[in-house]
């Protein structure tokens, strides 16, 4: 395969990832839902169906594949790779659909999970594209192409294990100027089926009063088998400001978003059957910015009363000479 073609592959999944837990479209091309979560038995078939519509304004002959996938790295993009076992071979789905302007048709498709399948998760996705799936090894079709998510979770004796492995801000430091900032932690999946961790980061003051509860997993992201996912939780709803910005920009964005001192971050995250982690991490917040024209103002301001003072003392005692 060349260079440019496995590139372009490449863009493609990532492409069909953005749309994994949403409706997904794509040249007037869709398929909904875009993913689906299953559960069989060992030696079970079960069928479902997704829904696909031709927006066109001709009709369209679409064309089916279905390729297993794994986790890649910790971003939680998916890898997909064309395999004549797992998942991708327990799928029936009809090669080709031919659909008028406009119509929309619900697919059947059939799992037939083996009776010597692994017990836990089993992943793959069905492909539909406006081109046929290339015959050549190393090819690449090119051409529409969405995709759903099959999740599929075979019974038995399920093994759960993994947890956090670090909680932090995003660069690891302990200390920050302004808002927004952003958590970051890993969850290891040591298990043999997916895990989806449910919780909040709880962000305390000084005084332990909790200021803000912040969703652990917006994304409701899941952490694949033998793998590990980091996931970014964001503190600050105001969008950052550029390194650029000048001083004042700075110092009155701090004024907006105000928070100064010591603060602790604690997750609380439930995984599994009965799982349950807690981590905490500590942050100091100075936004020195504000706080130098808090104290040039206050030096200011004390340089006037000084004066005044001055003056108000030097009148009282000229007032008293005066009288006398």
């Amino acid at each position: 395969m060349s260079p440019s073609m496995h590139l372009t592959k490449k863009l493609s999944l990532f492409a069909v990832l953005s749309l994994a837990w949403t409706l997904s479209t794509a040249s007037a091309l869709t398929i909904s839902p875009a993913r689906i979560e299953l559960t069989a038995d060992p030696a079970s078939s079960i069928s479902d169906t997704f829904l696909l519509i031709n927006e066109q304004e001709t009709e369209q002959t679409f064309y089916t594949s279905v390729e297993n996938f794994e986790a890649q790295g910790e971003s939680g993009t998916p890898s997909f790779t064309v395999a004549k076992e797992g998942l991708a071979s327990w799928v029936k789905v009809d090669g080709k659909i031919t659909l008028k302007k406009g119509e929309r048709a619900k697919v059947p498709f059939t799992v037939s999970v083996p009776k010597d399948a692994d017990t836990g998760g089993h992943f793959a996705a069905i492909f539909v594209s406006t081109v046929p799936p290339s015959s050549k090894a190393g090819e690449v079709a090119v051409g529409a192409k969405v995709g759903m998510l099959v999740l599929l979770r075979v019974n038995g004796e399920l093994k759960e294990g993994g947890g956090v492995l670090s909680f932090s801000l995003k660069n690891k430091s302990h200390f920050a100027t302004e808002l927004p900032l952003q958590f970051t932690y890993r969850f290891n999946n040591s298990g043999n089926d997916r895990v989806n961790p449910v919780g909040e980061i709880a962000v305390r003051n000084m005084l332990g009063i909790t200021i803000e509860r912040l969703n652990a997993n917006p994304s409701v992201g899941n952490i694949l088998p033998n793998s590990t996912r980091k996931f970014d939780v964001t503190w600050g709803e105001e969008e950052a400001l550029p390194e650029s910005a000048s001083f004042f920009a700075h110092a009155g964005y701090q004024a907006r978003n105000f928070a100064l001192g010591i603060y602790s971050a604690k997750m609380t995250l439930a995984f599994g059957s009965a799982s349950s982690t807690t981590n905490t991490t500590l942050l100091f917040i100075f936004p020195w910015q504000l706080m130098t024209l808090v104290l040039l103002f206050l030096i200011a301001l004390f340089a006037v009363l000084r004066v005044l003072v001055k003056r108000y003392n030097t009148w009282i005692i000229k007032q008293a000479r005066m009288q006398g």
